[in-house]
C-alpha cells in the first residue's frame, strides 16, 4: 500500500519534474534562453523554446495503413521474343492506340525450361531512361509462382539490360517461410523486392490474391486490362501480383522514451515515389507509438517550420535531409505549447475541455428501464481530485498489455486519486460485466464520437492525467510507471 500512497506526492510535484511534465522538458533543458515567437502557415504563433535540436535517423523500413488497405495490382504479361511493350495506364490508354516496344537483354540465369517468363512495371519516379516513372521486372515461371519460390530480376539501372543489375531477387509464396525477411516486412506474407541500391531505397512488397479472394474486383480489373492490352499477352490477376509500395522509413526518438516511459517513432513517407523524402507539401512526416504500422491520421505534409503536436507536446521540424551515410534524418526540437492553433492533440497545461459522457452507476435490472444504471454526466463532476482518464478498447493489444497494471492500480488507489474509464466501441452490458468480472474500482463510462473529438485522440489506448482543477499534467503516462514510484 505504501507505494500507492506515494502517488499523492508524485501528483503534487509532477508539474515540476521533467519526467512527468513532458511539456516543460524543452525549457528545463535550457532554462537560460528566452522563448521566441515564430509564425506558421496554419496561423499559429508558436512560442519556440531554444531547446536542443534532436536528430532522428529513419533507418528502418515501415508501412502505413493507407498502403496496406489498397488493392494495388501489378499486372504481368508474357515476354515474347525478348520484347516488352510500354506500361498500361488505365486512366489514359484506349483500345487501338499505338504502343511502343523495346528489346531487353535477358539475364544469364536460365529461365525454367518450357515456360515463358513474364514482365511487368512498378511505378517508380527515378527519372532515368526511356521509362522515367517505371521500373521493369522480369518474372520466371509465372504460372507456378503460387506454389514455389520464383526468381525476379529488377532493372535497377533502367537500361533494359537485366545482366548488369547484380543477379535475381526472390518471390516467396504464402505457403513458404520467409526466412530472410524481418518481421516488419512480413505484412500479409509479402516478399520484399528492392528497386534500387540506396540505403533508404524504394521497394515493394509482393503477394497474390488468395483463392477466391475479391473475385469481383479481379474480374473488373481483368476486363479493364483486356480492353487496352492490345498485342500484349496479359496473364490475368490470378497470375499477377498485389503490390504494397514500401515508401515509409522510421526511427526512434530516444529523448521521448526517457521522458515518457514510452517509445516515439518518427517516420517519413515518400508520397510521389521519387526516392526523396523532403519534397515540400508532398511527402509526409508521421509519428506514432507503434512501429508495425503508422496511421495516416497522424501524418503532416512536410515543410520546414512544420509544427507537429503529439500526445500533449509540440515539436518544430527544422528540416529533413540526408546524412553523410545516405540515411534520411529529421531535425526537430520541442517548443512551448503556446500559440498553437488547430492542434491535433490536447496540449500539456491546458484545461481539459468540457464534455458529457454516459456513466454506469448501480446495477442492471433486466426489464426495468427506469432503473437503467447508465446516466449522463459532465467530466466537470469529477473535479477536486487527481484524475487518470483511460480511453480504452478491450480488443486493443496495447490495452491488453496494460490492463493487469490498471486493475491492480484501481484496487489500491488513495482517496485523493480517481480513475475514469471511457470505453470506445463496447456495449453497456459488456462494460458492466467487465467491471464485475475484474472487481475494478473504476468510474466506468463510454467514449462517444463526440467525446473522442473533444479529447483529440491520436492513439489507443490513450491516458490523460489531470490535476484537481482538470489541467493536463501528462498524456499517455503508462500505469506501470506510476506504480513503480
Amino acid at each position: 500500500m505504501q507505494r500507492f500512497y506515494s502517488l499523492i506526492v508524485i501528483f503534487w510535484t509532477v508539474g515540476f519534474l521533467p519526467k512527468y511534465a513532458f511539456s516543460q522538458s524543452a525549457e528545463n533543458n535550457n532554462p537560460v534562453n528566452m522563448a521566441s515567437s515564430t509564425g506558421h502557415l496554419d496561423g499559429s504563433t508558436a512560442k519556440v523554446a531554444h531547446s536542443e535540436i534532436i536528430v532522428t535517423a529513419v533507418n528502418q523500413r515501415g508501412t502505413d495503413n493507407e498502403i496496406n488497405q489498397l488493392i494495388d495490382i501489378l499486372p504481368l504479361f508474357t515476354l515474347i521474343k525478348d520484347s516488352i511493350i510500354q506500361p498500361i495506364d488505365l486512366s489514359a490508354d484506349y483500345p487501338g492506340m499505338t504502343l511502343s516496344a523495346w528489346k531487353v537483354v535477358c539475364p544469364n540465369d536460365s529461365f525454367t525450361r518450357g515456360i515463358k517468363p513474364a514482365y511487368g512495371f512498378i511505378s517508380h519516379h527515378h527519372g532515368v531512361g526511356l521509362l522515367p516513372t517505371h521500373t521493369l521486372i522480369l518474372v520466371d515461371n509465372p504460372v507456378n509462382m503460387r506454389f514455389r519460390a520464383t526468381k525476379i530480376w529488377v532493372d535497377l539501372n533502367h537500361n533494359f539490360d537485366l545482366t548488369d543489375d547484380g543477379g535475381s531477387q526472390w518471390y516467396f509464396p504464402m505457403k513458404l517461410t520467409l526466412l530472410k525477411l524481418d518481421e516488419v516486412d512480413r505484412v500479409f506474407s509479402q516478399s520484399l523486392i528492392l528497386l534500387d541500391t540506396l540505403h533508404n531505397g524504394m521497394a515493394v512488397g509482393l503477394n497474390q490474391f488468395m483463392s477466391g479472394e475479391l473475385r469481383s474486383v479481379q474480374k473488373m480489373y481483368d476486363a479493364a486490362i483486356s480492353l487496352v492490352s492490345g498485342r500484349r499477352e496479359y496473364l490475368g490477376c490470378n497470375a499477377s501480383f498485389r503490390q504494397h509500395r514500401k515508401t515509409v522509413w522510421f526511427g526512434t526518438e530516444s529523448e521521448y522514451s526517457a521522458s515518457q516511459n514510452d517509445t516515439l517513432y518518427w517516420a517519413l513517407k515518400d508520397v510521389n515515389l521519387n526516392g526523396s523524402y523532403n519534397d515540400i507539401g508532398i511527402d509526409k512526416v508521421i509519428v506514432g507509438n507503434n512501429r508495425e504500422e503508422f496511421n495516416s491520421r497522424n501524418a503532416w505534409d512536410y515543410r520546414p517550420g512544420l509544427i507537429v503536436d503529439w500526445l500533449g507536446q509540440a515539436q518544430l521540424i527544422e528540416n529533413i535531409h540526408q546524412g553523410k551515410k545516405g540515411i534520411w534524418e529529421i531535425s526537430h526540437r520541442k517548443i512551448k505549447n503556446i500559440g498553437i492553433k488547430r492542434s491535433r492533440s490536447l496540449l500539456i497545461d491546458e484545461k481539459l475541455p468540457t464534455f458529457n459522457f454516459c456513466l454506469i452507476e448501480g446495477k442492471y435490472q433486466p426489464g426495468k428501464l427506469k432503473e437503467n444504471p447508465v446516466h449522463r454526466r459532465s467530466i466537470r463532476t469529477f473535479k477536486g481530485k487527481y484524475t487518470y482518464i483511460v480511453v480504452w478498447n478491450a480488443d486493443n493489444p496495447n490495452y491488453i498489455k496494460d490492463s493487469a497494471e490498471l486493475h491492480d492500480l484501481s484496487r489500491n488507489l488513495p482517496d485523493s486519486i480517481q480513475i475514469v474509464y471511457l470505453n470506445h466501441g463496447g456495449g453497456g452490458r459488456y462494460v458492466y460485466q467487465y467491471n464485475k468480472r475484474y472487481e475494478t474500482g473504476f468510474i466506468q463510462g463510454f467514449c462517444s464520437a463526440e467525446v473522442a473529438e473533444k479529447l483529440k485522440l491520436q492513439t489507443m489506448p490513450q491516458y490523460f492525467l489531470v490535476d484537481p482543477k482538470q489541467r493536463l499534467i501528462s498524456i499517455n503516462h503508462r500505469p506501470s510507471s506510476l506504480k513503480k514510484q
